[in-house]
């Protein structure tokens, strides 16, 4: 009970600070102004972030968390990733613009406060790895690049693709963004056509 009870603070304390961070900005909102809003004693914050910014952090891992890989498709890998892609636009785009391009900022900036902060939670890539892994199984991904710098590469991709939407004027609507993205990598990270007919 007392660990539900602190997931739920902890979710309230991210809540409040989402919406003090899109109204008034990371900097220039108050721990106190979080931990009010909150309705909870300042020390409560500390209990569950050691600075402001691990709240961006805290919920961009709950953004991975839900993602829904049960709902991709298993037999076709390139299928299955841009499924991915579009669930990473859907969990984006709930989120306060202005905010989400910040927090990859802070995912990709401060990588060690990023892990401490996501702990034993999957990251990103690590839920691309098996289906790029099921895909050269397959035949479908090249086989001449490891399933963790594929991996990789494509997250970077589609992070790149969340940062333009959430700081651009007027960006392409991210699921298309996104698309186009996963559609360029896959351009480059699938067997020619002529190798599969090979093999």
């Amino acid at each position: 009970m007392r660990a539900g009870r602190g997931v739920a603070t902890r979710r309230t304390l991210v809540r409040a600070a989402l919406d003090l961070f899109a109204d008034k900005g990371v900097e220039e909102t108050a721990v106190d102004e979080i931990t009010s809003a909150a309705n909870v004693a300042k020390g409560t914050f500390y209990v569950h972030f050691q600075r402001k910014q691990d709240v961006l952090l805290e919920w961009a891992a709950e953004l991975v968390e839900a993602i829904d890989s049960s709902a991709l498709p298993d037999d076709d890998a390139p299928a299955a990733l841009r499924a991915l892609g579009q669930q990473v636009a859907a969990r984006m785009e709930e989120g306060p613009r202005r905010l989400v391009g910040r927090v990859v900022r802070e995912m990709v900036g401060n990588s060690g406060d990023w892990y401490r902060v996501l702990g034993d939670r999957e990251t990103l890539w690590s839920r691309i790895i098996p289906i790029v892994e099921r895909g050269q199984a397959a035949g479908t991904i090249r086989t001449d690049m490891s399933p963790l710098r594929l991996s990789m590469a494509l997250t970077i991709l589609w992070l790149d693709n969340v940062v333009g939407w959430a700081e651009r004027e007027n960006p392409r609507p991210l699921p298309d963004a996104v698309a186009l993205s996963t559609d360029l990598f896959l351009g480059g990270a699938q067997t020619p056509v002529a190798e599969r007919a090979e093999g």
